[in-house]
């Protein structure tokens, strides 16, 4: 009888160790914890890098329009003759009578650039990072614009009737918007900036929709 109570009160001093160790391997378990948000990533020299892509995009081609059948004739009103776009403030700058900015653009807007030869893509596709990337370092504290400068007057010079001439053109006005001091620094005139003569078809042109400059 005595082996039977002795054989119980093992099992039962077995079974409350058994039931401590659990509670206690529980206890020392570390408890999950929320997922916090990650913090918010600040702007750096790469981001304003990858922002400034935007200006090695080649302007779209416009489409033709798709043939339609033709409709049945019907009165129309007299067609409203489109007015120019007119010409935004420039602070820093007076400009001569008929010069366009290409901050002007306030919207899609066709305009005509020359074809180039493959040749002549390949170099000017080697020569706007140049320009882009002097974009990007010149914003920098104590840096300037002199790589950008000299890599736009060089795409102005070669390819004047390119749209790689037109971001160059883009590019230098932008600057003058920072400070007054780049216009004389830079020798950036209202000519300079001036992209009229792509609003007009011209012999040999072809048209592709460009957008303002996203910022």
């Amino acid at each position: 009888m005595n082996t039977i109570w002795l054989k119980i009160a093992a099992v039962a001093v077995a079974v409350v160790i058994a039931i401590v160790v659990v509670g206690r391997f529980r206890s020392d378990k570390p408890t999950p914890q929320a997922p916090s948000e990650p913090p918010a990533k600040q702007k750096t020299f790469y981001d304003m890098a990858d922002r400034d892509k935007q200006f090695n995009e080649a302007p779209k081609p416009v489409e033709p329009p798709a043939a339609q059948p033709a409709p049945e004739p019907t009165p129309q009103p007299q067609p409203v003759q489109a007015q120019p776009p007119q010409p935004s403030p420039q602070p820093t700058m007076a400009r001569p009578p008929g010069v366009v900015f290409p901050s002007d653009l306030k919207g899609p807007t066709t305009l005509y650039f020359m074809p180039m030869s493959e040749e002549n893509d390949i170099q000017a596709q080697q020569l706007l990072p140049y320009a882009t990337a002097g974009r990007s370092i010149g914003r920098l504290p104590i840096m300037q614009y002199g790589l950008m400068n000299k890599a736009c007057l060089q795409i102005e010079e070669r390819w004047p009737d390119s749209w790689y001439c037109f971001r160059a053109k883009q590019m230098m006005e932008e600057i003058t918007q920072y400070s007054d001091r780049y216009a004389g620094t830079y020798k950036i005139t209202p000519q300079r900036l001036d992209i009229s003569r792509f609003m007009k078809p011209r012999r040999g042109t072809e048209p592709r929709t460009v957008e303002p400059m996203r910022r």
